[in-house]
């Protein structure tokens, strides 16, 4: 019987796209554009619609900065006198009459190294053409 030809467990495939922060860099400046536009039309609402969420990590000497794009809702409260954003989810809430901007690079995570992006293959399939023209490395 033939073995399956499979990833070892927790293993999954990922491409570095050499110099990829370049090509998404004016894609997330005109989202990020678009988004603000929509901000201040539901100001009064109590809601914030940011369309990348970014997590920042220190591995070794290197910061990663995790990005994962899609419509993320936050809720503007005060405490203390200080303005604070609460997590909602990525469902548009019912106080929010307009409906929200779409977003191209919806679903696509990602993790930034300088000025290359690390993105798992299946990802890589869906937005490749984001990519094109930018050298293309299989990770280890």
């Amino acid at each position: 019987m033939e073995e399956p030809i499979e990833p070892p467990y927790g293993w999954e495939c990922r491409l570095r796209v050499v110099g990829g922060a370049r090509a998404l860099d004016p894609i997330l400046a005109d989202l990020k554009r678009v988004f603000y536009e929509y901000n201040r039309v539901i100001r009064g609402t109590g809601y914030y619609l940011k369309p990348v969420h970014k997590v920042y990590k220190r591995v070794g000497g290197l910061v990663r900065v995790y990005e994962y794009y899609g419509r993320y809702w936050w809720r503007l409260t005060r405490r203390g006198g200080r303005l604070r954003y609460v997590y909602s989810g990525t469902i548009k809430p019912r106080g929010v009459p307009v409906d929200p901007p779409s977003n191209p690079l919806e679903g696509l995570s990602l993790i930034r190294e300088g000025g290359d992006v690390i993105v798992r293959c299946s990802d890589f399939d869906r937005f490749a053409r984001v990519f094109e023209g930018y050298p293309v490395v299989r990770e280890p």
